[in-house]
């Protein structure tokens, strides 16, 4: 186990393709005007290219025996009940895009959706890739990961980004920054902690890479991926 801050710097071809249906729920068709499928496919092929060449993607992390955030969280506490581990995270996937983003928004608005939703899915893939790849390590141990649980996340304060921001050194580190409101610049950033436990017992396991959204008490939440019992 590791006991020091460290970073992971990852090339583009290191993480996985763009999902292009995680790009629309984060998009909602709602707020985009009344375009053919056809142009809002050329539109999102457009900004994928334009994007890429402006991500960065980056980690910076800290594994230990027990978060070192003082906090009274239940839901937060009980997920890392009989953990073993904790590792708290930072992602970033960089600056271009917000640039991206900001140039767009007053020529072309669905542009600018478009690299928002671009941006949400992008950084979420490269918090997969890191968590898959702990995962894999820990595996060899018999052990397995809990669900990513964020600040501001269920009953866990968004004001507890200082605390990762202070241990994480993310600043310095990364290149991310802390407003007052807690909101991080790049925008496409994310702060986390996971657990690592004993086993590999499914039942008790809260994906963090797929069906997020059903292990999320935030039922209306626009973003959220419907279950099959809350489509009926």
């Amino acid at each position: 186990m590791e006991d020091t801050v460290l970073v992971k710097l990852y090339k583009g071809e290191d993480i996985p393709e763009v999902n292009i249906s995680e790009v629309w729920r984060y998009a909602g068709y709602a707020g985009i005007p009344d375009l053919s499928e056809e142009e809002l496919n050329r539109q999102l092929r457009d900004v994928i290219a334009r994007a890429e060449k402006e991500l960065t993607y980056k980690v910076v992390y800290l594994r230990t025996e027990r978060l070192p955030i003082e906090h009274d969280s239940v839901e937060l506490s009980k997920l890392l009940t009989d953990c073993s581990e904790v590792c708290m995270f930072a992602a970033t996937i960089g600056l271009g895009i917000d640039r991206l983003i900001a140039l767009n928004e007053k020529i072309s608005p669905v542009k600018a959706l478009l690299l928002q939703a671009l941006g949400a899915e992008r950084v979420e893939a490269l918090c997969d890739k890191f968590c898959s790849e702990i995962e894999q390590e820990v595996s060899k141990e018999g052990k397995t990961l809990t669900m990513r649980f964020s600040p501001g996340y269920g009953d866990f304060p968004l004001e507890k980004q200082q605390e990762f921001f202070r241990i994480l050194d993310c600043n310095r580190k990364i290149g991310i920054s802390l407003n007052s409101s807690m909101l991080m610049t790049p925008s496409k950033s994310v702060t986390a902690v996971f657990g690592v436990k004993e086993g590999r017992d499914d039942r008790d396991r809260k994906d963090w890479c797929a069906h997020k959204c059903s292990s999320c008490p935030n039922v209306n939440c626009e973003y959220r991926m419907k279950t099959s019992h809350e489509k009926e």
